[in-house]
């Protein structure tokens, strides 16, 4: 990939799967299903999540960086620590995610900018996985982080791009927030992506997401 940022494609909406620690114990989350057009969410999800928090636009950034991969991801407020992997789209053109056996880390959608770069530099991560002895997932804190935490990425050039969070959403998969976490951003953005909500016991599905918006503010 050129090192530079570039806009994402694909004509699928990032879902996430995940499982979740239910009574009856763990249950596996079905795959979301393909939609036609521009990326959009699945279908037929009941339910309700909590309204967003959201703080005001965001503050001028920092200098953008260049392009380098990102290793890391450090939210050290919520104690979320995990390592990154990049992930390409599925056969169905929808964002891959890194396996249920690998939920501890997180996955950067690399035919996005790299974080740092300008543009909205994409990540993904499950919340917990039935298929390991720890079922928290790499993203299983992200619904704790709240605006003005800092988001530390560690990148392959050993810099730390710095992040400060703007908005943490909650959204219903039926009404996910395509366009607003896929446009493109004339500064340096960041979106982490889980899922989150209630647990359809029934369609062994979360019904929503936590999204994360986060700009950058420095580097060390």
């Amino acid at each position: 990939m050129a090192p530079k940022a570039h806009a994402l494609r694909g004509n699928r909406m990032l879902i996430l799967g995940a499982v979740v620690l239910a009574a009856a114990g763990l249950a596996e989350l079905s795959r979301a299903s393909a939609s036609s057009g521009p990326p959009r969410p699945s279908a037929n999800i009941l339910g309700s999540l909590p309204p967003s928090t959201a703080s005001a636009s965001p503050s001028a950034s920092a200098t953008p960086l260049s392009y380098s991969v990102p290793t890391h991801i450090d939210i050290p407020a919520v104690n979320l620590h995990a390592d990154i992997i990049t992930v390409d789209l599925n056969s169905d053109d929808s964002i891959g995610t890194p396996t249920l056996k690998n939920a501890k880390v997180a996955g950067w959608y690399d035919r996005g900018p790299t974080p740092g770069e300008v543009g909205s530099a994409i990540m993904d991560a499950h919340v917990d996985s039935a298929m390991m002895s720890d079922y928290r997932g790499a993203f299983y804190y992200l619904g704790l982080t709240k605006p003005g935490m800092q988001v530390d990425i560690t990148r392959s050039d050993h810099s730390v791009a710095v992040f400060t969070i703007d908005e943490v959403q909650a959204s219903l998969k039926s009404d996910f927030p395509t366009e607003k976490v896929y446009a493109a951003t004339n500064y340096p953005a960041l979106r982490l992506i889980t899922c989150g909500g209630d647990f359809d016991k029934k369609s062994h599905e979360y019904l929503g997401n936590t999204i994360v918006y986060a700009h950058l503010t420095g580097e060390h």
